[in-house]
This record gives C-alpha cells, sequence and structure tokens, in this order.
C-alpha cells in the first residue's frame, strides 16, 4: 500500500466523490425522501459496542465462510449495483475482477452502466471477468413473463448459479435528486444489456404497452413457483425486512434471504437493516442463509453484523467510490482495508473464526437522541 494511500472507506468516499460529475454523485448518495433510512442503515451501528476478551490466543484468525458451496476469504461481497462505468469505465468487468483477486463473490445488477448497449458490460463479459467470483444475478420481475424468462435462460447458460429476486420496488420510491436530474439520466431498461432479441423486445414494448416495466401486482403464490419452474438456479430473494416476510419465504421454500432496504432508497423512514435483522434471524432459526446489507461502512460494522445473526454482508456504495477512486485495484483496496479492520476487531473480542462471533460479543447501548 502506498504512504499516501486511503486508510479508510471514509478517505476513500472523500477523494472518489470528488472525481465524478455532480449528476453522478447524487445518484449514488440519493435516498428515499428526505434520506432518513440512508442514514440511519449506518447510524443503527452506534447502539452496539464490542466487548473485548483477553488472554485469548489469537495467532491465527480464519475469516472465511462460505457461500453457494464456495469457500470465500472473507465474510462481504460486492451487491448487485447499476451503472459501474459512470465511476470507471472498465465497469463491472474490473469489480468483479477485484472480488476475484480478493477471493469473494460479486451480485450482478440487472442494470448495468451509463451508455449504449455496446458500451456496457453484458452479463457474460463480467462472469468471463470474475470467473467463480461471479455467482448471484438480481433480478426485477416485468410484466412480460418472456422477457423474464429469456433472460433467466440466458444468465443460467452464462453459469450464474442463484438469482437474487429484487422483492421491495412494488413501488418506486421516491428520491429527490433522481426526480431533479431525471432528464440527464438514461432510461433503465434502456442500458441494460440484454442482447439483440431482448432489445427489439424492448424497443416495441417498453413504450407501449407497459409489459417490460417492472411488475406490481407480484404476490408470493405466482413469482416463487414461476421461478421455480423456469430456471434450475437458485433463489434468493433481496429485500426481506421483517419476520412476517422470512416466515412466508421459509413457507415458499426460497434458497436464502438478503435483510436490504435498496440502500434506503425505497422507503423513508423505513427499518434501518441491522435494526430489522434480529427478528428474521429468530424466524429464519438457521435454515436458510439470512445475508445483509446496507450502512456497512467498517470492519466493525461487519463484525457487529456477523453478531447479529447475518451469516454474510453485502457492500453496495463503497464499491463505486473504490471503483471511482482506482479502478479494480481501488475495489481492492476497500476491500483490503475492510479485511484488516475485520481482523483486528476478531482479534480483539477473542475471535479466531467467523463461527465464533455471536451476539454475545455485543454490548447495546441505550439510544439517546444524538444518535440519531
Amino acid at each position: 500500500m502506498a504512504p499516501d494511500s486511503p486508510l479508510s472507506l471514509a478517505e476513500i468516499e472523500a477523494i472518489a466523490l470528488k472525481k465524478v460529475n455532480k449528476i453522478t454523485r447524487e445518484y449514488w448518495m440519493d435516498g428515499a425522501g428526505e434520506g432518513q433510512t440512508v442514514r440511519e442503515n449506518a447510524l443503527a451501528f452506534n447502539q452496539y459496542r464490542i466487548r473485548p476478551r483477553v488472554l485469548r490466543d489469537v495467532k491465527e484468525i480464519d475469516m472465511s465462510t462460505t457461500v453457494l458451496g464456495q469457500k470465500v476469504s472473507i465474510p462481504v461481497g460486492i451487491a448487485p449495483s447499476g451503472w459501474h462505468k459512470m465511476a470507471n469505465p472498465a465497469g463491472e468487468a474490473a469489480t468483479a475482477r477485484a472480488a476475484k483477486t480478493l477471493g469473494t463473490i460479486m451480485g450482478v445488477s440487472m442494470g448495468t452502466s451509463l451508455g449504449a448497449p455496446d458500451e456496457v458490460c453484458s452479463p457474460e463479459e463480467v462472469k468471463t471477468a470474475g470467473s467463480s467470483a461471479v455467482k448471484f444475478f438480481q433480478l426485477y420481475m416485468f410484466k412480460n413473463r418472456g422477457f423474464t424468462k429469456r433472460l433467466l435462460e440466458r444468465v443460467e447458460k452464462a453459469g450464474f448459479e442463484a438469482v437474487m429476486l429484487t422483492v421491495d420496488t412494488a413501488v418506486v420510491g421516491r428520491r429527490i435528486a433522481e426526480i431533479r436530474n431525471r432528464p440527464s439520466l438514461p432510461r433503465f431498461l434502456r442500458v441494460i444489456s440484454f442482447g439483440t432479441q431482448l432489445a427489439a423486445d424492448m424497443a416495441s414494448s417498453s413504450e407501449g404497452d407497459g409489459s417490460l416495466t417492472i411488475d406490481s401486482s407480484l404476490v408470493w403464490d405466482e413469482v416463487i413457483p414461476w421461478l421455480r419452474a423456469n430456471t434450475k438456479m437458485q433463489i434468493w430473494l433481496k429485500g426481506v425486512q421483517t419476520a412476517e416476510d422470512a416466515a412466508l419465504a421459509l413457507n415458499h421454500k426460497v434458497d436464502g434471504i438478503i435483510v436490504s432496504n435498496h440502500g434506503g432508497r425505497q422507503l423513508d423512514w423505513g427499518v434501518a437493516t441491522l435494526d430489522a435483522l434480529p427478528e428474521i434471524v429468530a424466524t429464519v432459526n438457521g435454515s436458510i442463509p439470512v445475508h445483509l446489507d446496507g450502512g456497512i461502512r467498517r470492519g466493525a460494522d461487519v463484525f457487529r453484523a456477523l453478531a447479529l445473526g447475518a451469516d454474510f454482508v453485502w457492500m453496495g456504495r463503497p464499491v463505486l467510490w473504490g471503483l471511482s477512486y482506482d479502478g479494480q485495484r481501488g475495489v481492492e483496496l476497500m476491500l483490503e482495508i475492510l479485511r484488516e479492520e475485520l481482523k483486528v476487531c476478531m482479534g480483539l473480542a477473542g475471535c479466531v473464526s467467523t463461527e465464533n462471533i455471536n451476539s454475545t460479543c455485543l454490548f447495546r447501548r441505550p439510544i439517546v437522541p444524538a444518535m440519531l
């Protein structure tokens, strides 16, 4: 690491945001409404302190875990997010290579980079760049099931192993900066690289009957069976935030849950993902994996999420900051910083493996107004 390299995610963020234009910066940082959910995703961690333990042999610390049967070096993955070329010309391919280099995994967004279809990173390109590190494909369900089915067939053929069905977007959140800047932003569907046939579908349908808009009428008893009938990939739900929905997920035999509120971009004054986590973990009770995203900004946050029952965490905005800072190497640096911070937390808490991290490692502070 160079002497002048950033030493925290906050330092990477500060440099990265200066390198991009105002519209990009606002698009990345925007949240729904007044942005309270965005803030509380991070502030929720302030409730918890890590309890140090002493005189334990922590000479060897193992931060690895397993996702989809594959061992990963750290319990942190790269969450699906769109338009990586707004951060760096190499786009999602550079992000995927960083995930591979650091021995972790990446989820690929259904939306890709800003630009024309021949300028974006296709799912196949990202998969090739990241190889075994690229396992999850994030999916929105469209009213046009033929469109969705062809997309599933395409990514399954490319080697993806799991679908992250985004379930928290029945209604799109009201994002102030995005509304203000909308004339300068490309349409979501126009920048998805799904190939000739799907591009033709978009051209013929997206402005007409609305069949290529996100389906707001999805219900449990329709969407999960439909996915099961149309793909052999695992089905994970991204956006579960309550015990009730976790129970329904179990009843419908999904393969995993990602506790997520879309980075605070959907419901303002919603529940921070860390606050939602314990009731979901209790409901699932180890039956299926429970992952979390939202508000992770340091290794201590990773530790605290694992202590509250998450099996794994995902990073969104910090990945874009790293990519903006220094391309593939910037994403690698971001992950390396998290890894080193997590290692320190584990050692001082007396934990030699991620399996040692549990709720006894934390002390919960009373919430005071200054924390909000």
